[in-house]
């Protein structure tokens, strides 16, 4: 029978102990001196610290590299795997919305080929045809009781009085005064703008004024309209003056007798303009 004797590895220990007190002795003494001399020699020497920063950032900048290597490999696969998660889903959402394109192009032709049946069967009789071009914006001016804006197109690109001037959304006014090489616009809302109208829901019909502020009037309404805020306003085609179905504005304000109706063009917003022949 045996028995363990611990006195032997008592004396390792004892002596492993010892030798490390000194070691660690030993490496601090040698820290310290080697401290004081870096010390001394950068006050000597002012380029020391640097060229001595630069020599460990070389030294220890490709270690970091190629340890940082594995996680920045481990990012780029998560960056990655997200990026292909989403565009998976944004090609799903794409084609869904093909889908949807196709199917209306298909009805809008259906629609089309029965609409020209229709024509057809009814002698229908087109309305005039018009010319469309387009002209910038390049001056504006605020009077008291008109606004001014001239366009960069005149008589050069065969302009004429009276063409219906159109913005992003609808009618912006009209031409009255045509230059070589410029026009003059006469806004819906000036105070001398007078046009036919007729409302989206009502249908009714009236004069569209406008008195050189943000809100126009339509005159002439019938008793006990039916006109409600927020319906939109377009052009009738009464008078053949200009086309039907360009949009005006928008009711803002209703009461018995009248209604007051806002542009749906921002001059002022506007840079580009499709002058309209008609």
């Amino acid at each position: 029978m045996q028995y363990l004797n611990f006195n032997k590895s008592r004396a390792n220990y004892s002596i492993k102990h010892s030798f490390g007190l000194v070691f660690n002795k030993i490496e601090t003494v040698f820290f310290s001196f080697l401290c004081v001399i870096c010390l001394i020699v950068s006050k000597v020497d002012k380029d020391f610290s640097r060229d001595v920063s630069v020599v460990f950032v070389d030294i220890s900048l490709p270690v970091a590299k190629f340890s940082a290597s594995p996680f920045n490999f481990a990012s780029n696969l998560v960056t990655n795997f997200g990026d292909l998660i989403y565009a998976k889903k944004e090609n799903e959402n794409l084609r869904k919305e093909l889908d949807e394109l196709r199917s209306f192009y298909f009805k809008s032709l259906n629609i089309h080929q029965e609409n020209k049946e229709l024509r057809e069967m009814l002698h229908f009789v087109s309305a005039k045809s018009t010319d469309f071009k387009v002209a910038q914006i390049i001056g504006r001016s605020r009077p008291v009781f008109n606004q001014k804006v001239f366009i960069d197109a005149g008589s050069n690109r065969g302009l004429t009085e009276g063409e219906i001037v159109i913005g992003k959304r609808g009618v912006l006014g009209r031409i009255v005064e045509v230059y070589e090489d410029k026009s003059h616009l006469l806004l819906l809302n000036d105070a001398t703008s007078r046009v036919p109208i007729i409302t989206s829901k009502a249908r009714a019909r009236g004069v569209l004024a406008g008195n050189s502020s943000g809100l126009m009037e339509i005159l002439y309404l019938p008793k006990n309209h039916a006109i409600q805020v927020g319906e939109m306003v377009f052009t009738s085609g009464d008078g053949d003056t200009l086309p039907s179905g360009l949009f005006a504005g928008v009711v803002r304000k209703v009461d018995k007798d009248s209604a007051l109706v806002s542009m749906v063009e921002d001059v002022n917003n506007s840079d580009l303009v499709t002058i309209l022949a008609y």
